[in-house]
C-alpha cells in the first residue's frame, strides 16, 4: 500500500516538527513504545483474522495502558465513539470519553482522525503515524506524535473496535 504522504525525516524528540508520515509499514515509526505495542497487537491475531477486543487483556497491556486509545466503530453512518482514553493521552489532549470523533477529532497533517479510522476500518490492518499533530480542543498547539491504530474484530473480520497507542516526542 502507499503511504499518505511522501516519506520524510522523522520527528525529533526535541519537538522540532518534521514532515507528518502515515503509512502500513511500522518503519515508519522511531518510537519503540508504540512499537512495541504493535507487537503485542500482532500476537493476539489469530492466523488470518483480526483480534478481538477481549484478545487484548489488560494484564498484558500494563505499561501501555496510559497510552492507549480504544474507539467503538459505529456504522450507519459511520462514526467512532471513544471508549478508553489513557491518562497520559487526557493530560494532553483532554478527556474525549464518550465522544464522537466528528466533534473532538484529531486532526494531522496527513488527514483528520476521522479519516484515519476510517481508513483503518475499510482496509482492516494498522495505520502508523509519526510527525506534527494538532487536536480539535487545543487548535493552538501543535504535538509531535509517533502513533498506531490497531483493527479489532470480534469476527475476526469485521472492525468493530479501533485500538490505538499513542507516544507524544
Amino acid at each position: 500500500m502507499t503511504e499518505a504522504s511522501p516519506p520524510g525525516p522523522p520527528a525529533t524528540a526535541s519537538g522540532a516538527v518534521g514532515q507528518t508520515r502515515t503509512g502500513t509499514d511500522p518503519a515508519i515509526l522511531t518510537n519503540q513504545h508504540v512499537l512495541d505495542f504493535y507487537d503485542l497487537w500482532l500476537s493476539r491475531c489469530p492466523p488470518g483474522c483480526l483480534p478481538a477486543k477481549a484478545a487484548m487483556d489488560p494484564l498484558l497491556m500494563g505499561r501501555f495502558l496510559s497510552t492507549l486509545l480504544l474507539l467503538k466503530v459505529h456504522r450507519d453512518p459511520l462514526d467512532f465513539e471513544y471508549r478508553i482514553i489513557g491518562e497520559e493521552v487526557i493530560a494532553l489532549l483532554g478527556n474525549m470519553t464518550g465522544k464522537r470523533v466528528g466533534g473532538s477529532a484529531m486532526i494531522n497533517l496527513a488527514g483528520s482522525a476521522y479519516a484515519n479510522y476510517s481508513w483503518v476500518v475499510e482496509h482492516r490492518v494498522p495505520q502508523f503515524l509519526e510527525g506534527p499533530a494538532i487536536t480539535a480542543f487545543r487548535k493552538e498547539r501543535t504535538y509531535v506524535m509517533s502513533r498506531v491504530h490497531c483493527p479489532l474484530a470480534e469476527d475476526g473480520q469485521t472492525v468493530d473496535h479501533i485500538i490505538s497507542c499513542v507516544a507524544f516526542l
